[in-house]
């Protein structure tokens, strides 16, 4: 009614009380992600998984101490030596991956210029924390001219493409090993939809436009187009099969070859690698890797044997990457990055420090 008091109703309030609660409950959730954050980047929380998951590995390890050094002296030097190249061979392909993702974003390189990058950037992954690889190898990059937000870019996209191949390749090998597989691993048939999905370039162009969002850098035209995103999928899969090869060898002169151990030594390797990616606590997947690839290939053959495949191909992992990263300054060596830095001063264009 005419000059009634409207202020006092309820129903009235009710909206403006709910407008106001908003941002209560955004500054809450906010608080909670921001807590959840500084756990998940807190040194003592990632040391301490990384020094729970390794002591686990430990006591397997007293456990079959014994049968361990009996198996890896088993173990001849030609075996050893086809798993080491075998093992290079798939940390190349890894290289090639990115060095094809870099050029579908627009920077190509000669293959020894990106296998400096890319080897001498990649020995941080051995820091705690995946964010090292691409801040080390966005500064390498800077050094020849590559825009870092680029290099950044194409690290991210390169990690999306190994672990979504991945996961499809562990989601096709594993399942369909042997006649007892299909009902251990059909969870991860689940797999196969996702992560072709992720690798299709319509959504892989939206997750590049918003990792660009959340870094507050210009979109641009920078896009993945089918022909790159195609050889960079089919060089991941080259480094899975070498990579299960080096496994398949190991298992083999080991526990002999049974039913599916070709593809039980493929999709392990493929899902332990996920795996001790997405755990970011530890660096290079220290020992979540192994304990995956144990659990896996312990069904094809005895946990002793599981064991030594797991470390040995460990072991060739860590010296191929230090090989590869100490061979890295013998191939463009600093006289030869002296050079393209006169010659880009000369030119008048300094490194894009975007």
């Amino acid at each position: 009614m005419p000059g009634q008091t409207r202020g006092a109703d309820p129903a009235s309030a009710a909206p403006a009380q709910v407008v106001a609660d908003v941002p209560a409950h955004r500054s809450a959730a906010r608080r909670w992600l921001d807590l959840v954050l500084r756990l998940m980047r807190s040194p003592a929380v990632r040391f301490g998984f990384l020094a729970l998951v390794l002591a686990l590995l430990a006591v397997a390890l007293y456990n079959q101490a014994g049968t361990l050094w009996h198996e890896v002296r088993r173990l001849s030097a030609p075996v050893v030596l086809l798993a080491f190249t075998l093992g290079a061979s798939g940390l190349v392909s890894n290289l090639m991956v990115w060095r094809e993702m870099l050029a579908d974003l627009g920077s190509r390189l000669s293959v020894p210029e990106a296998w400096r990058i890319y080897f001498i950037g990649g020995l941080s992954k051995y820091v705690p924390g995946s964010i090292w690889p691409v801040l080390a190898q966005a500064e390498l990059g800077a050094d020849r001219g590559i825009p870092r937000s680029r290099s950044a870019l194409s690290v991210i996209l390169c990690y999306a493409v190994m672990t979504c191949s991945g996961a499809v390749v562990a989601a096709i090998t594993l399942p369909f090993a042997n006649a007892g597989s299909v009902a251990q691993y059909f969870w991860i048939l689940l797999l196969i939809p996702v992560g072709i999905t992720v690798l299709s370039p319509p959504v892989m162009n939206r997750l590049l436009r918003l990792v660009l969002r959340l870094a507050r850098q210009p979109d641009g035209q920078t896009s993945v187009s089918y022909r790159g995103l195609l050889r960079t999928i089919a060089w991941a899969l080259v480094g899975w099969a070498t990579n299960g090869l080096m496994i398949y060898v190991l298992i083999r002169h080991l526990g002999g070859d049974r039913q599916g151990t070709l593809l039980v030594s493929v999709g392990a390797y493929a899902l332990s690698w996920v795996v001790g990616f997405l755990v970011v606590f530890a660096p290079a997947g220290a020992g979540v890797r192994e304990v995956v690839m144990i659990a896996v290939l312990h069904t094809q053959t005895t946990a002793a044997v599981a064991l030594t495949v797991a470390l040995v191909s460990r072991a060739i992992s860590v010296v191929c990457d230090a090989l590869a990263g100490a061979g890295a300054s013998a191939l463009v060596g600093r006289r030869r990055l002296r050079k393209i830095r006169a010659a880009r001063r000369s030119a008048g264009a300094g490194p894009t420090a975007t």
